[in-house]
């Protein structure tokens, strides 16, 4: 069983979307089925076979129904594969899990009010009960072990992967050339991505340079949202534009058409939308913490996320020098490539396998 309920959100959703296709079919001897909510089914079932069984299972993922619902069909069922720490506390089937970070652990006071202790409640969960624990990076294994999820030894980390379209070369018209040139931020707008900062550095470069910022940032009806940024945004509105989201293809576009990216994030579990921006040839200016290191190697450039003085320094640098921003696109392609999508499939494929081998039924 797989609760793919995350489906349309930001990062996990991009690894649902990317993941289920690639997942499915090969265990389909152990007859999986897709847990969805109401409204998502045609959107998962496009993109897998149609002999796949989808169900709905309308609780919302993250709420405090969600602490103590059961699944559909827990007790006819060998295990549960979650995408996230969310998993149910009333049943004792088998877990597998997928974790993307523990922020609410690692840094409460950034994650917003109250969400340490639900999250302590699903750690002791995988701990009791995960036959596969799939770690998206190094550093959210080492979170995983540092606060109780997993031993070290029990859990696989499974690197994320860049789509194809991704690494399609921009047309000329739409290449890094525009006037005024653009720098591109993409994620969502909560305070570990550190907008407020990355807002301060632009307003103390404005007039040094000519780039516009552009901040591709999920905020309508976001919990937590970053409002000092918001206000921030809107005192810099002649030189900072607010996207709330955008269709993939018009994204890709956009961050194609930037300068350069910055990710200056306090907190990554893995960093896709850096290692995203590095596959379109776009030089990246990231903040040292978290997995951004681990993700983007030597192929960026990195500031102190903390301080709003190199953050600013690095946007002059990348503004400024031509020549490292070619050497960092041509490195940040090459990066990029050694993340693949099918690899972080046949990694989570076998993960699964293993988990399903050990229950008393097995296979079908």
């Amino acid at each position: 069983m797989i609760d793919a309920r995350l489906a349309g959100h930001s990062g996990i959703g991009v690894y649902l979307a990317q993941l289920l296709p690639r997942v499915v079919p090969p265990l389909a001897a152990w007859r999986p089925l897709v847990l969805t909510r109401a409204g998502q089914r045609d959107a998962i079932a496009v993109s897998l076979p149609t002999n796949i069984d989808i169900q709905t299972w309308d609780v919302p993922p993250l709420s405090a129904r969600c602490l103590v619902s059961t699944p559909p069909y827990a007790t006819s069922s060998d295990l549960l594969w979650t995408p996230h720490f969310n998993v149910p506390l009333r049943c004792a089937m088998p877990l597998a899990v997928t974790l993307h970070d523990l922020l609410p652990l690692t840094a409460p006071a950034l994650a917003g009010t109250g969400r340490a202790v639900p999250v302590r409640w699903w750690v002791r969960a995988i701990r009791a009960r995960a036959r596969a624990v799939l770690c998206v990076s190094e550093f959210t294994r080492g979170e995983a072990v540092r606060f109780g999820a997993c031993d070290r030894d029990e859990a696989t980390v499974t690197p994320l992967g860049v789509d194809p379209t991704w690494f399609a070369m921009p047309r000329a018209e739409t290449a890094a050339a525009h006037d005024p040139p653009t720098i591109i931020y993409v994620g969502l707008l909560k305070p570990h991505k550190n907008v407020t900062r990355l807002l301060r550095a632009f307003a103390q470069v404005r007039n040094h340079i000519p780039h516009r910022l552009v901040l591709v940032a999920h905020h309508a009806r976001v919990r937590n949202v970053d409002r000092e940024a918001l206000a921030l945004i809107t005192q810099l509105s002649d030189r900072v534009e607010l996207i709330d989201d955008l269709p993939q293809k018009d994204l890709v576009a956009r961050v194609q058409a930037a300068a350069f990216a910055v990710l200056p994030s306090l907190h990554e579990g893995f960093g896709l939308p850096a290692l995203e921006a590095m596959a379109a040839g776009r030089p990246v200016l990231a903040g040292r913490a978290g997995a951004l290191p681990e993700v983007c190697g030597d192929a960026a450039l990195y500031c102190d996320p903390l301080s709003v003085e190199s953050i600013a320094r690095g946007l002059t640098l990348l503004a400024g020098d031509a020549p490292l921003r070619a050497r960092l696109s041509t490195a940040g392609r090459v990066r990029a490539a050694t993340f693949s999508w099918d690899a972080c499939a046949a990694l989570t494929v076998a993960a699964l396998a293993r988990a399903l081998a050990e229950s008393p039924r097995g296979a079908a």
